[in-house]
C-alpha cells in the first residue's frame, strides 16, 4: 500500500519519447508527400466501372 502514490519516472519516460519519436515520424511523413503528384490525381477524371446487371 505504501507504493501507492510513487510516481514512475521511468514510464512517464519512455512514454514521452516515444510521443515524441512519433510526433517526429509524422512530420518526415508530412514533409515527404509530393503534392503536385496528388494535384494531378486530384484533377484526373475517375474512371468508376459500371455495376454489371442482375437477371
Amino acid at each position: 500500500m505504501e507504493n501507492k502514490n510513487k510516481i514512475d519516472y521511468v514510464g512517464i519516460f519512455l512514454i514521452l519519447v516515444f510521443l515524441i519519436l512519433l510526433s517526429y515520424a509524422g512530420f518526415l511523413s508530412y514533409k515527404s508527400i509530393d503534392w503536385d503528384v496528388l494535384k494531378k490525381l486530384e484533377q484526373a477524371p475517375l474512371g468508376v466501372p459500371s455495376p454489371i446487371p442482375v437477371n
